[in-house]
């Protein structure tokens, strides 16, 4: 995981081409099959594509290491480069119209925010925010019941739910709160 959190360690690559700029002959090479590392294979590795990005990700959030995302979000600011409003194709290249490439937006309910159901239907949700380097984060996650409300501080957690929730908070035992508002100290 250390390798895939390190954003120095990432280098950019495809089967067609590095950002754009491959010359013809690395080109025609790999269209032939034939692939050449450019890059220290000991030391680095290729990121996944954005439309790919999601399954490390998730694989860092499974392995207790949600709050090390927020390391890994700043990334995608490059789509918003030249002018655009949109989640690109491929880092540094490719078309600009990807829904598919949103995993920050996935991410940032799911891991930084912390917010997943606990129940099937959402009849509970789980509340268990992982800041990393954030001094805070706030959004809005809909639910069958409504929105549930979420502002998550380095010390504190505050909650609105229209169900029952299950707060898990670093260092803490969960606990289990009705619908309504809530605010929860952390430490």
């Amino acid at each position: 995981m250390e390798t895939v959190t390190n954003p120095a360690a990432l280098v950019v690559r495809s089967w067609t081409g590095d950002a754009g700029d491959y010359s013809p002959e690395k080109m025609r090479k790999q269209f032939m099959g034939i692939y050449e590392a450019d890059w220290d294979v000991e030391r680095e590795i290729v990121i996944g594509e954005p439309f790919i990005s999601y399954l490390v990700h998730d694989a860092v959030a499974q392995a207790g290491l949600a709050d090390k995302l927020t390391e890994l979000y700043p990334r995608w600011s490059e789509f918003l480069q030249d002018g655009y409003d949109t989640i690109g194709e491929c880092w540094g290249w490719g078309t600009h119209v990807h829904g598919w490439s949103c995993t920050p937006t996935k991410d940032l309910i799911f891991y930084t925010l912390g917010v997943t159901p606990a129940e099937p239907g959402y009849a509970a949700a789980r509340i268990a925010p992982r800041l990393g380097k954030l001094a805070w984060a706030e959004g809005k996650i809909p639910t069958p019941h409504g929105l549930i409300r979420v502002r998550a501080e380095r010390d504190r957690v505050a909650i609105d739910s229209p169900i029952p929730v299950l707060v898990d908070l670093p260092g803490q035992t969960p606990q289990r709160l009705p619908a309504g508002s809530h605010e929860v100290r952390i430490g």
